[in-house]
């Protein structure tokens, strides 16, 4: 699939990464934006850099699990980019892995203060640049930064949609909140509809945003 072949689609919903091969994805139409793969399913491209794509041409664009291996200061462009091309009304839905939910802080490496310097289950790793000198960083595609709800609101407050609606997080005392997601509009397998982890007790593992234009 090239960008320049989305215009014969009769909807256009865009997907960040690698399209999960499952009905809950594979039969809505998603075109994934992917670094490695190139088919019917997917485009060849990096989320982080502009698309070669007309203003408002996207129906919408879902971001699962993916803006947590981009650096949180790249960001807003990102972001931006994504409004330039979603049409009026379009929704982009945003889910990364919340740092309040005890699974993942608790298997995160922190530092004697506690603070969270690597998820290893996110993927890289944490390492020297140099085998004995420098301080230690995420390298090689893990999570660079570790989502909560206020570094995520601080990041949508500051885009141009009309309408940003938190569904699942975790505030900033540590307490739940869940709306019903619907998932006709962007299935999301890290949620305790769909992750039996945290189906019991019943509480948020990703901050889900749906954002409207």
């Amino acid at each position: 699939m090239k960008f320049d072949e989305l215009s014969s689609l009769p909807v256009v919903n865009l997907y960040a990464g690698d399209l999960p091969d499952m009905p809950e994805y594979r039969t809505t139409g998603q075109v994934g934006l992917s670094l490695v793969q190139e088919d019917k399913w997917h485009i060849r491209h990096d989320v982080s850099k502009p698309m070669p794509m007309p203003d408002e041409s996207v129906d919408s664009y879902q971001s699962e699990d993916v803006f947590e291996h981009i650096r949180l200061q790249s960001l807003p462009a990102t972001i931006k980019e994504i409004y330039r091309v979603l049409k009026f009304g379009g929704l982009f839905r945003l889910s990364v892995p919340d740092y309040r939910c005890d699974i993942l802080h608790d298997r995160s490496v922190k530092d004697a203060q506690g603070n969270l310097l690597f998820d290893p289950f996110g993927g890289g790793k944490y390492k020297r640049r140099f085998l004995i000198f420098g301080e230690k960083r995420v390298v090689r595609g893990g999570h660079v930064w570790f989502p909560k709800y206020e570094s995520v609101r601080k990041l949508l407050t500051d885009s141009p949609f009309s309408s940003v609606n938190f569904l699942h997080y975790y505030d900033e005392a540590g307490n739940p909140f869940s709306a019903p997601i619907d998932y006709s509009k962007g299935f999301i397998k890290r949620t305790p509809d769909n992750d039996s982890r945290v189906s019991s007790p019943f509480r948020p593992m990703s901050i889900v945003v749906d954002c409207v234009k």
